[in-house]
């Protein structure tokens, strides 16, 4: 009687077992699919600019210039997926020594701070289809500031405008937002 005890307990759990093992091996092979689209948001800016061409006139007269420059946040494409961002400028000069003698007139130093990388910063986050205000709405050319031996030599004089943008979610301030964008892990 104790050897039929014995094989009966050993033939349960040996069902368990082959039944433990029948219901894992489901578990491990059951599978099931699921797609999650994902998109990321995407700011498109530009620079935009009001610059008449301008009449020659000698760097020595001090010649005055009407230009206005500004950039636009104008983001297509699908909704939710279009962001705020912050946008930065800089200002280069094709003639060094003329660069030194422009002087930009109505520079807008309540919208934008000019920071020690060279960079104006517009302190706000900029909407799609927002624009900022004019960084400046003109320029001159103080001659008193340029080397006389070079005044010969210029001919033509062009600004180079440049203009970045980082989204502004997730950062409380334009300097954070850029800060972060420089120092990325």
């Amino acid at each position: 009687m104790k050897k039929r005890r014995k094989a009966v307990i050993w033939l349960a759990v040996l069902t368990v077992a082959v039944l433990g093992i029948g219901g894992t091996a489901a578990y491990l092979t059951s599978f099931d699919r699921k797609e999650n689209v994902a998109a990321a948001g995407s700011n498109t800016t530009g620079i935009e600019e009001e610059f008449p061409d301008p009449s020659p006139t000698p760097v020595e007269n001090n010649p005055e210039f009407t230009k206005k420059v500004w950039v636009s946040n104008t983001s297509p494409g699908e909704e939710g997926f279009n962001v705020e961002c912050y946008v930065r400028l800089s200002l280069g000069y094709s003639d060094h020594d003329i660069g030194k003698a422009v002087v930009l007139r109505n520079l807008d130093q309540t919208n934008w701070v000019f920071r020690e990388d060279g960079y104006y910063y517009y302190r706000y986050p900029l909407k799609e289809g927002e624009s900022t205000p004019p960084l400046f709405t003109g320029f001159y050319i103080d001659s008193s500031r340029i080397d006389k031996t070079y005044l010969n030599h210029i001919s033509e004089f062009r600004i180079q405008i440049y203009e970045e943008s980082v989204q502004s979610a997730g950062f409380s301030d334009y300097l954070s937002a850029w800060r972060y964008y420089q120092n990325q892990i």
